[in-house]
């Protein structure tokens, strides 16, 4: 049997995806994408624009705290320029354009 509060959360469920755009030094994206893409696979890196270093991380907002800890770090060490520009949400058209 279902609980009233099983049936709450099954009534509103929780966002489905969330879709971070980020802005990095075109030279260092690739490297960028294969470290969120290779750290359990948390994320999907989506390459934007090469040339302009825009990168979209979709995610599950399970692991959204995961993924900002990666970037943080990837920001501290790596890369000073990573810069989130937004969240796309379950804006897909947005996300494909």
């Amino acid at each position: 049997m279902i609980t009233e509060e099983l049936r709450k959360k099954l009534d509103n469920p929780p966002r489905k995806s969330i879709n971070l755009v980020v802005k990095v030094d075109p030279k260092k994206l690739n490297f960028i994408s294969m470290v969120v893409d290779g750290h359990g696979r948390i994320a999907l890196p989506r390459t934007r624009s090469g040339k302009k270093g825009i990168l979209d991380f979709l995610t599950s907002p399970d692991y959204i705290n995961d993924l900002y800890l990666i970037l943080e770090d990837i920001k501290k060490n790596y890369d000073p320029t990573l810069e989130i520009l937004g969240d796309l949400g379950e804006n897909w058209l947005e996300a494909v354009i």
